[in-house]
């Protein structure tokens, strides 16, 4: 009978281990691949990652420090983001310190940031940016320039 127990309650456990691991868990490996070799606590300096779109840089992130803090979290810190539009236009995010949710699909900073564009510039006390969305909010206080392109007469 103990047997039996120890059996169902092994089974259960490992049920629930392999349901955590289901392809609808998002997890840093489904992103970023090379993130599943590194274990939790894992640090990593002088760090520079750029996504291309048919052989083209897109975007390049740089950061003084990537730090895993679980499979589905990393914090990163220092960080230098740039974004290149087919216009040749750049567009740079800097931040102190950014962490990024895998399962949320979002980055989250505390810390100042500052986002600069040809047209405008902004800085506040924070941002959420859910990638899945595309959409970003800076926390306020913010500052924000616009700048027009009016020619003058």
């Amino acid at each position: 009978m103990k047997s039996k127990l120890v059996s169902i309650a092994l089974f259960c456990a490992l049920s629930a281990s392999l349901g955590a691991q289901s392809t609808n868990v998002n997890r840093a490996e489904d992103e970023f691949p090379g993130l599943q070799l590194l274990p939790p606590g894992s640090v990593v300096k002088g760090l520079s990652l750029p996504r291309y779109e048919n052989h083209r840089v897109v975007a390049l992130l740089q950061a003084d420090e990537l730090k895993v803090i679980s499979r589905r979290e990393i914090v990163l810190t220092a960080i230098h983001a740039a974004l290149y539009a087919k216009n040749g236009e750049i567009t740079t995010v800097d931040c102190k310190e950014a962490g990024y949710d895998f399962k949320k699909k979002a980055v989250v900073a505390q810390s100042g940031a500052a986002v600069k564009h040809p047209n405008f510039s902004a800085s506040g006390s924070g941002v959420i940016f859910s990638t899945a969305g595309r959409m970003g909010y800076i926390k306020g206080p913010v500052r924000t320039t616009i700048r027009t392109s009016k020619k003058e007469k």
